[in-house]
């Protein structure tokens, strides 16, 4: 959402990491925005951070715990 306007604006279009009933949060810095996804139960989950304006998605942690950095776009 836009904070100055109040429109809902889609930024960025993420593949999920988890089949079936899964969690997300959204953390938002003034820099990034930090997506979280668990899998069902806690399972596992993995972080994803995004620019502010959709750009330069990075897988942070995947699904094992590990922290990868891997650029998501080439």
């Amino acid at each position: 959402m836009d904070v100055d306007t109040g429109l809902y604006k889609e930024i960025y279009r993420k593949k999920r990491f988890f089949n079936g009933n899964y969690s997300g949060e959204m953390f938002v810095t003034d820099k990034y925005i930090f997506i979280y996804e668990g899998s069902e139960y806690g399972v596992k989950e993995c972080i994803t951070r995004i620019n502010r304006d959709g750009s330069n998605p990075v897988l942070v942690m995947d699904e094992n715990g590990e922290v990868v950095m891997q650029a998501l776009e080439k």
